[in-house]
């Protein structure tokens, strides 16, 4: 299982487009050198990452709808994955391409009974 954004978000991933589409794209040498050859990514469809009203007990920080089991729009890419705004159904398209070039087969993770 692969977060889009959690996959790469961290610096050290080394990646041009950290948090997006274009990112897992930039990691498929990796994932191949691991004889990675299926990844199931985690909720791809927009979702509202605000829903929650719960703080962190210890910084009170706001918490967000990180996972993304809440779809607001089936079948809509979450367009805060791509790199570039409102570009999401064009990186979601390359990512799947390029994995399916690398021979790396892509299932989504949907679950229609968990809605916002």
């Amino acid at each position: 299982e692969v977060h889009v954004r959690g996959f790469t978000l961290h610096k050290d991933s080394g990646v041009k487009a950290p948090g997006t589409y274009l990112g897992i794209v930039e990691k498929i040498p990796y994932l191949k050198e691991l004889g990675i050859n299926c990844i199931e990514l985690l909720p791809v469809f927009e979702f509202n990452e605000t829903e929650w009203s719960l703080r962190n007990p210890i910084t009170n920080r706001k918490l967000s709808q990180y996972w993304g089991y809440s779809t607001v729009n089936f079948f809509s890419p979450m367009n805060r994955f791509a790199s570039e705004d409102g570009n999401a159904v064009t990186e979601f398209r390359i990512m799947v391409r390029e994995l399916h070039r690398a021979g790396i087969e892509v299932f989504l993770d949907v679950v229609f009974n968990h809605t916002a």
